[in-house]
C-alpha cells in the first residue's frame, strides 16, 4: 500500500514538471507553444502569424522576463524549407522576428538565445500545432 501512495505522489510531483517539455504540445497564454528552456530556468511561447514571430520569455514561475538586452536566433523550417531569422527586443518580455516565410501548422522553429535574460539557450517550438 505504501509503494503506491509512494509512486502516485511521484507521479503527481512530476506532472508540472514535464507539462513543458517537448513531448507534449501546451498552450500559453498567447496562444503560442509553451516550452521549458534551460531545465526549467526560463519558459518560452512562439507565437506565429504571418510572416511573424514573436517569443515571449517567462521565468520558472511564468513571470515575465524583461528582454532589452541580448540576441536571438531562429531557424524556421516550414513547407520543405528553412528560414534564419533574427529576434529583436519588442518591448518587455518578447522578441520579434520576421522572414520570407508565412507560418503554416506543421512548421517548426529552432530557437538560440545569447544571454536573454541574462541566461543562454536553446528550444525548438511548433507555434502552430
Amino acid at each position: 500500500m505504501l509503494r503506491v501512495l509512494a509512486m502516485i505522489l511521484s507521479l503527481a510531483a512530476a506532472g508540472p514538471a514535464l507539462a513543458h517539455s517537448d513531448a507534449k504540445w501546451t498552450k500559453g497564454p498567447q496562444g503560442g507553444h509553451l516550452v521549458d528552456a534551460g531545465k526549467g530556468k526560463q519558459h518560452w511561447e512562439l507565437v506565429a502569424q504571418g510572416n511573424e514571430l514573436v517569443l515571449y520569455v517567462l521565468d520558472a514561475d511564468e513571470k515575465p522576463i524583461k528582454v532589452d538586452s541580448g540576441t536571438a536566433t531562429g531557424e524556421v523550417l516550414v513547407g520543405g524549407k528553412t528560414y534564419k531569422v533574427e529576434f529583436k527586443p519588442a518591448g518587455g518580455n518578447a522578441l520579434k522576428a520576421t522572414g520570407d516565410f508565412t507560418a503554416a501548422k506543421g512548421m517548426k522553429v529552432i530557437v538560440k538565445t545569447d544571454k536573454v535574460g541574462g541566461e543562454s539557450f536553446q528550444a525548438r517550438l511548433a507555434p502552430l500545432n
